[in-house]
This record gives structure tokens, C-alpha cells and sequence, in this order.
């Protein structure tokens, strides 16, 4: 059964349009947010997230949305850096996921278009050697709605609702697998670290059921700010090394 029926049984979660009645989500052009990631006292790396345009296609409103990863240079075995670029419609769903991921020399780039009129995926991916040629290219049955880790992020921010729950569907490469995601009864009060101030928070549980960019699985944790904008200060998740900490530690278009 698609999860869109599971949309319509939570009534977008009490939303409407984009948000839910007395708080709406709110989409800012322009936003950006650096994270630092931490394996215990160690700096893996920079997650950065830009929310960079809007475009229209056939009409449809799309944001543009672009995630940089790149890994500290200062370390000898982790290498990652990687650019990923989603467009994502008023409902939070991919419609065009672009991916690049740099292995070596090489960098290997990946395309994903959602057809949810006919509700299909094509799949593509080109030869490093010359990015206009496909070397390789899969269509297959969209059965649930499946979201990347920017729309599946986005996704999370405008249905943060105190006690709400509800599995979508996410993929990795052709691979597709359940995200659980649960948010927390009541609020809690965070000590942002950047800001030095306390904030109130919706607080998100679940688990990742497969294994994704930078090879996240498991189980996570994370704390969103308590109004319309539901900017993510941090989280917790396992990642290829272990368990990581993810910090909010700049960010532009945001003055809480």
C-alpha cells in the first residue's frame, strides 16, 4: 500500500499546505547549515546544507536544495567528498536527485527522476570518463514514496509533531529499505553550544533499516528548533566508523 495513504491517515500529520495549522513550516531561500561531525574527540568532517533556488517545472513549484560532505583532510583513512543536489516538491518528495561522488580521480555521477504521475524511477548512471554517456540505466515501479537524505531531512522538519509516528521508504543506490521515524511526546530543552543558549526542541527517534550515504544505518537521534523553521541542531547516528555527533555550528538565513 503506498505511503501516501499513510499521509492521508495522519492528515499530513495536521498539516496544511506545507505546514500544519498555527506553526507552519516555513521554506527560506538562501538557507544554509555547516555541521561538524564528531567520532568521539576526532573531526571527521563538514556536512553542509544549502537551500540554494526555487525552479518551476511543469508548473510545480520545486526547491533546489544542495548537500556538500567532504571529510577532514587532516585524516588518512576516511576520503569523502562528495555533492549530492535534490529537487523537492511542497509535499517534501524527490522529483530529481543528482549525485556525484568523488573515488579517486574519478567521480562518479548518478541521476534519479520520480514520475509520480506514472509512478515510476529512472535510474541512471553515467561514465566517469564522459559525463553524457549512460552506462548504465534501470526503471523501476515506485510502490511507496522514497526520499533521499535531503527530502527525507525536509521531510522530517515539517511533520515534526509531539508523539507523531510513521515509517517512509528510502534508497541507496537501486536499494530501497524502511526509515522509522517517532517524534517524542513532549519538548525538550537543549543547550545550543554556538549560541550559548537553551533551546526548545522537538526531539526525533528511529531507526535507518538500510545502509545509506556515508554508510548510515541503525538507529539515530536528533533535536529540532521548536517553531517554523525546525532548523536541525544535531544528532546522533551510527555511521561506517561507529557512532557519530552531528553539531550545527554555522548557518545563514536563520536568526532565531
Amino acid at each position: 500500500m503506498r505511503s501516501f495513504k499513510i499521509l492521508i491517515l495522519f492528515t499530513l500529520l495536521c498539516f496544511t499546505g506545507s505546514g500544519f495549522a498555527g506553526n507552519q513550516f516555513r521554506w527560506v531561500v538562501g538557507e544554509k547549515l555547516v555541521y561538524k561531525v564528531r567520532w568521539a574527540f576526532v573531526r571527521l568532517g563538514t556536512v553542509e546544507m544549502y537551500l540554494s533556488d526555487t525552479v518551476r517545472v511543469n508548473g510545480h513549484l520545486l526547491y533546489k536544495v544542495d548537500l556538500k560532505m567532504d571529510s577532514n583532510p587532516v585524516l588518512i583513512f576516511v576520503n569523502l567528498h562528495n555533492r549530492y543536489q535534490c529537487l523537492v516538491d511542497s509535499l517534501f518528495r524527490p522529483v530529481k536527485y543528482v549525485v556525484k561522488e568523488k573515488h579517486g580521480n574519478e567521480i562518479n555521477r548518478m541521476i534519479y527522476r520520480f514520475d509520480y504521475k506514472k509512478n515510476k524511477v529512472t535510474w541512471q548512471i553515467f561514465d566517469p570518463k564522459d559525463s553524457t554517456k549512460i552506462i548504465k540505466q534501470k526503471i523501476f515501479d515506485l510502490k511507496d514514496y522514497m526520499y533521499d537524505g535531503i527530502s527525507l531531512t525536509y521531510f522530517a522538519r515539517a511533520h515534526a509533531k509531539e508523539g507523531a509516528s510513521f515509517r517512509v521508504y528510502s534508497y541507496f543506490y537501486d536499494r530501497r529499505g524502511p526509515v522509522d521515524i517517532h517524534f517524542l511526546g513532549d519538548p525538550e530543552v537543549v543547550y545550543f553550544k554556538p549560541m550559548k543558549k537553551d533551546f526548545k526542541t522537538y526531539v526525533v527517534e528511529g531507526v535507518f533499516h538500510l545502509k545509506g550515504i556515508a554508510g548510515v544505518t541503525g538507529e539515530y537521534k536528533g533535536w529540532f528548533t521548536y517553531d517554523d523553521r525546525r532548523i536541525p541542531l544535531g544528532a546522533k547516528m551510527k555511521v561506517f566508523v561507529g557512532n557519530v555527533k552531528v553539531e550545527l555550528e554555522r548557518w545563514e538565513k536563520w536568526n532565531p
